[in-house]
């Protein structure tokens, strides 16, 4: 029997692209595909656009969320969807060759072990006109019996959205600890799925990205949970890591690893090779980040100071996380 793969497809005001990325869906040529579309109260034509395929096409769900939750929550729901031993998770914009999912499945039956198959990836603009294709070193190949061994490959490789976007077995996507409103939180989910399977690649560019990636400032500041509910970055009980967004990825895996389902000894070898991989990769930038925050750093404490409490509190700790991790990842001496 030719195993399902449930593609969750998230949507908020994306009725410029959401039929197309349906009908990507529906020209698989993998033989039981089973599509959700997963609206996050969108206030454009994007549920009619999906219900007119839904009326058309057998199988195809709809699910509505009754107020927008933010994009990370809208991922995340993407991995529960649906019964199938096998998932992936969709955006409405880009979309994917008519094998990309055969060729995936193709992987992932012939290795036990793969938790994850993605594939190459370019980009694209408009209605196709094709600007770029991910260099391999973007490409995620992260295999052998070494967990561990694992994780530090994606730690040091991660770089590009087209190596997230593949076919999960659910059995390892379930074992996940929930996704963290913070930049680096992709990262972090890659890194701890490397713990319980291999993430392996097909090196065709099956998935075609539209308009490529933003910068990692922009992404950082979009993904507090502040701003995915809707509130300004100004307001005094936002999160301030989004001011240190590489730190802050950094510091993402260190709690992702400190709740891994590993033993207590793997962890803290994770959490310390952490911070060696991504000061090897990152260094110069950490401590550029570093230095800014302490450099800000007065000003958010007077404007805690001026505040009442429990305000004052909040705010205190919030100046707190982004020093634990500022501490996890630059010697302080380097900060003064």
């Amino acid at each position: 029997m030719t195993p399902c793969v449930d593609v969750n497809l998230f949507a908020y005001n994306a009725e410029a692209g959401i039929g197309a990325a349906i009908e990507s869906v529906l020209a698989q040529t993998w033989p039981a595909v089973r599509l959700t579309v997963i609206d996050n109260a969108s206030t454009d034509a994007t549920v009619a656009i999906a219900e007119g395929y839904a009326r058309t096409v057998p199988g195809i769900s709809i699910h509505r969320a009754r107020a927008n939750g933010g994009a990370v929550a809208n991922c995340a729901r993407a991995f529960g969807f649906g019964p199938a031993d096998f998932v992936m998770p969709k955006t409405a914009d880009d979309l994917l060759a008519p094998d990309f999912i055969a060729r995936a499945m193709e992987v992932l039956l012939a290795h036990p072990d793969c938790a994850m198959c993605h594939a190459g990836g370019l980009v694209f603009h408009g209605t196709g006109e094709v600007t770029g294709t991910y260099p391999p070193e973007h490409r995620l190949e992260a295999v052998g019996p070494d967990r561990l061994a694992r994780a530090r490959h994606v730690m040091a490789r991660y770089t590009s959205a087209p190596s997230f976007w593949g076919v999960y077995r659910r059995a390892a996507a379930d074992l996940l600890a929930p996704f963290r409103y913070r930049a680096g939180w992709d990262h972090a989910v890659l890194a701890e799925l490397a713990l319980y399977g291999e993430i392996r690649h097909v090196p065709a560019p099956l998935y075609w990205r539209r308009d490529g990636g933003k910068p990692v400032a922009a992404i950082a500041r979009a993904c507090t949970e502040a701003t995915q509910r809707g509130l300004g970055l100004e307001d005094s009980t936002t999160d301030l890591r989004w001011l240190t967004p590489l730190i802050t990825t950094a510091y993402t895996h260190i709690e992702t690893f400190a709740v891994a389902r590993v033993t207590a000894q793997e962890r803290a070898a994770l959490m310390a090779d952490a911070v060696a991989v991504f000061h090897a990769r990152w260094g110069a930038l950490l401590l550029a980040e570093a230095r800014a925050f302490m450099r800000a750093r007065p000003g958010l404490a007077a404007r805690a100071a001026a505040s009442g409490e429990p305000l004052a509190g909040w705010m205190r700790a919030q100046i707190a996380a982004v020093d634990a991790a500022v501490a996890a990842l630059v010697p302080a001496a380097q900060t003064a």
